[in-house]
């Protein structure tokens, strides 16, 4: 009898095989080439938490060497879906056999966790919050009991926990698992634990300034109450390097003790005011961990000792010649503010000269009726002491600021209103820029005109009124007198733009910013809104003296229009070697993330239909009065 001969892969030794099934099982997803700034990626890649069980049903070797190896099993996914409902009589059960399954087969590795409670069709609304549950009949499917049972396998292994996130919509669930958290924490403590995630996924009622629902606002993690002896908290997690607190608070004294030096990555955002920490037990957490990497403060932050105070004015420091905190080491700074005040206060807080990137963005709630001008956060960053006006004034524009950044190499503007002279002011400010993004700005010709000079010189005039050129542009000799002259990127995002504005930011405003000195943009992206679509047309069919190209995707879907425009040979006595920009004008928002404020058409609509976000009578019910 002849035997077909066995594939190669037969061949390999035990041990390489085990690596390879390691690698395949808990390969990263790949970088997205979409032109945006790699996020924060994940301990592990939730689409390959079954993958060692596809190796294990190939055959029986790949079984075996599967079983064998521990590594392969040591990522656990519990969502929604682990809660299987029985239609007939919408009884429910866990499924937790493959949690004990992988608990087992990972024997003694460090375990990375996703606990995601959320549910794609929740209705905004919570029992515990009156309001809320009087308008809808709501059974959330992953609920009190299932958190508590899964946390119930879970919190034996704590020694052995190397991350965990745990994502809910509603706060019970969330305020269970921390109440389960505290006890094995603030005594065992996680020694293996570097990165910890917790999140409330609920960030429009974070906007009322009293935490709901307010029978559950006691924190319940890093609490000490009901020990006899104070634990020992610098002990408890000596490798934690990544904190995210979103939407959830905790006792925020004892974080301080528990942060260790080592902490690289902060996050503290969607916080109501009276949950978050007084200005010095704030300042005691960011002394605690003076090697912060990167720092996200959003809609969060400190409030004034007296918490009434904030509470009724909204105040944050009375003294305003507080020192502030030194993080040497930062490079990535976020500041999500509700209020001006709120944005001057978390700049002037953070002392930072290394950054080298800063994200500015309102956080108002999306109705707030009264807009915030940001001016005011624009010139604190800009370096302009606002103690002392004539700084500011239009008379002293020409002043050197001393700028709080003066290694930022990228600017992120997200929902911004300011002024065209502030704007201009925090541009200047900044020589060496590299790359700047606007993202959904009220106002994003003011930001556009704020990259070129002061109107009072001539080439700015030329631009906005080509009634008063004579002929062609003239190249300023010496110094650049262009704001942030050696911006490589950027990146425009926004509905409000015209036809005429697409044409101006595309063909006078690249020259004008070459006519001054300014070193040629390398690439410049922009993205309407879907429902500005008639604008692109137009601006796509309008003839012009440089060649467009279609961008498409994967299905030959036209995304927008590509152009390669050589901004030197519309500038005689530009120099020779100047770079060709690379232009792509995008019909509709094509990267969606965190940080996008832009929907399609479709989902504006249904937004402002009566229930939804911007229509909500449940949100408007518990909200409206505040």
């Amino acid at each position: 009898m002849r035997f077909a001969p066995q594939p190669p892969i037969y061949s390999l030794p035990v041990e390489l095989l085990s690596y390879i099934f390691v690698l395949g099982t808990h390969s990263l997803p790949d970088a997205l080439e979409d032109g945006r700034e790699p996020q924060e990626l994940p301990p592990f890649n939730a689409d390959s938490v079954k993958t060692p069980l596809t190796y294990s049903a190939v055959c029986r070797h790949w079984r075996s060497v599967a079983l064998g190896t521990a590594a392969l099993w040591t990522s656990i996914c519990i969502t929604v879906g682990s809660v299987q409902t029985d239609i007939a009589d919408q009884s429910k059960s866990l499924n937790l056999s493959h949690i004990t399954s992988y608990l087992s087969l990972s024997r003694k590795c460090s375990l990375n966790i996703l606990l995601d409670a959320r549910d794609a069709d929740w209705e905004f609304c919570e029992h515990e919050i009156a309001a809320t549950s009087d308008f809808c009949d709501y059974i959330p499917p992953f609920s009190v009991n299932d958190m508590r049972a899964y946390l119930t396998l879970l919190l034996p292994h704590l020694s052995r926990w190397r991350s965990i996130d745990i994502l809910t919509d509603t706060w019970a669930p969330m305020y269970t698992a921390l109440g389960m958290l505290n006890e094995p924490l603030m005594t065992r403590g996680a020694p293996l634990l570097e990165s910890f995630t917790l999140m409330r996924c609920n960030d429009y009622i974070s906007h009322s300034p009293q935490f709901q629902p307010s029978s559950m606002k006691s924190p319940e993690l890093f609490s000490s109450a009901g020990f006899l002896e104070p634990p020992e908290c610098h002990r408890l997690l000596p490798r934690l390097r990544h904190l995210t607190l979103r939407g959830v608070h905790v006792e925020w004294s004892n974080l301080s003790r528990l942060l260790q030096p080592s902490l690289t990555s902060l996050e503290l955002s969607s916080h109501s005011l009276d949950v978050r920490p007084t200005y010095s037990v704030f300042r005691d957490v960011l002394c605690a961990c003076p090697e912060l990497r990167s720092l996200v403060v959003n809609g969060s932050g400190f409030v004034s000792e007296d918490k009434n105070l904030s509470l009724k004015t909204g105040a944050h420091i009375i003294n305003k010649s507080i020192v502030p905190v030194s993080l040497p080491l930062l490079e990535e700074l976020t500041i999500g503010f509700r209020s001006a005040p709120e944005g001057c206060d978390m700049l002037t807080f953070i002392h930072a000269p290394n950054i080298r990137q800063l994200s500015l963005e309102d956080a108002t709630h999306p109705g707030e009726v009264d807009d915030i001008e940001a001016d005011e956060v624009l010139l604190l960053a800009a370096g302009y002491d606002l103690n002392h006006p004539s700084s500011c004034s239009r008379a002293s524009f020409a002043q050197e600021s001393s700028s709080p950044f003066p290694a930022l190499q990228k600017l992120i503007l997200t929902g911004v209103r300011a002024e065209t002279d502030a704007l201009r002011r925090v541009f200047t400010s900044l020589p060496h820029l590299q790359s700047l993004k606007f993202n959904a700005m009220p106002r994003p010709m003011d930001a556009i005109h704020a990259m070129l000079p002061p109107p009072a010189m001539p080439v700015y005039r030329r631009l906005v009124d080509p009634r008063s050129t004579s002929s062609g542009f003239i190249l300023c000799p010496s110094l650049s007198s262009s704001p942030c002259p050696k911006v490589q990127e950027l990146s425009l995002r926004s509905g409000g733009l015209s036809k005429d504005d697409l044409s101006f930011i595309t063909t006078d405003f690249l020259i004008g910013r070459l006519d001054t000195g300014a070193e040629s943009l390398k690439r410049l992206d922009v993205q309407l809104a879907d429902r500005r679509r008639a604008v692109y047309d137009e601006f796509v069919q309008d003839p012009s003296f440089f060649r467009r190209s279609d961008i498409k995707d994967e299905d030959g879907v036209s995304l927008g229009v590509r152009m390669d425009l050589d901004v030197g040979s519309l500038l005689p006595s530009a120099s020779s070697e100047v770079e060709r920009t690379s232009v792509r004008v995008f019909r509709a928002p094509i990267f969606m993330g965190d940080a996008d404020d832009l929907t399609s058409e479709a989902h504006i609509d249904e937004a402002l239909l009566y229930g939804g976000i911007f229509n909500d009578p449940i949100f408007d019910a518990q909200y409206g009065s505040n």
